[in-house]
């Protein structure tokens, strides 16, 4: 009786992970065609996370389970956001790490090929649940109210103007405002690392940080509304 060996079937080029070329270019084309290597805080930041990413893809982790990763740090963060306390320095590193994965899911998704209309629901949809959790650790650590919600409510129509914008047909979108992920990210970081740094004043610290954090909403707010109204005449033109 011979003894017959099974071959490997070879897999298609479609099936391999995405090269880190491949990953660049997917990640221009889903965002309004930016060139990644336009600024060095941006080609740093993608070769961090394609860095990250590419062995989760190997060990088959998925993105979606990045994604909800994300909201439950972001969640976490808000239970260590503890007044009077040095928990808060904690609470800070779980930012930190929350963010960190809001960029891996997007890495494992395009490095893996797995992108898909759902996973883009569910990033856009955990993303602004982690907006909002980052804001309430802000108001655990007393931010005054008002300036949350306003801070909040500026941040809901940034992303909603943008993404009406989309479906407007108007063009060129992807412009930077002073207010996009990264900056709510840091600013949530520095107000918690300061608040856990000096417990006595946490209070005073989580007050001037939302007060700054308000002010950044509005001007980022600002340059995007004022960015569409050019872009939009243009188009109408």
């Amino acid at each position: 009786m011979v003894n017959q060996r099974s071959t490997p079937s070879r897999r298609t080029s479609s099936e391999l992970p995405a090269t880190r070329q491949e990953y660049l270019s997917t990640w221009s084309g889903l965002h309004s065609n930016i060139d990644p290597s336009s600024s060095v805080l941006v080609s740093t930041w993608l070769r961090l996370v394609y860095f990250l990413s590419a062995p989760l893809v190997r060990a088959s982790v998925s993105a979606h389970s990045v994604t909800i990763a994300a909201v439950v740090a972001a969640a976490g963060s808000v239970a260590l956001s503890r007044p009077g306390t040095s928990l808060p320095l904690l609470a800070a590193v779980l930012i930190v790490f929350s963010g960190l994965l809001d960029g891996i899911d997007g890495g494992v998704a395009m490095i893996g090929r797995s992108i898909s209309q759902w996973g883009y629901l569910l990033d856009t949809v955990s993303d602004r649940c982690s907006d909002l959790l980052f804001l309430a650790g802000s108001l655990a650590l007393g931010a005054p109210m008002p300036i949350v919600v306003a801070v909040g409510v500026t941040t809901l129509l940034h992303e909603t103007a943008r993404a009406r914008a989309v479906g407007a047909g108007i063009s060129d979108v992807g412009f930077l405002t002073v207010w996009e992920r990264p900056s709510r990210v840091v600013a949530a970081v520095v107000t918690a690392t300061v608040a856990g740094a000096g417990p006595g004043s946490a209070q005073t610290s989580a007050t001037i940080g939302i007060s700054v954090t308000c002010g950044l909403a509005v001007l980022g707010f600002t340059q995007l509304m004022f960015g569409l109204y050019r872009r939009a005449d243009r188009t109408r033109r």
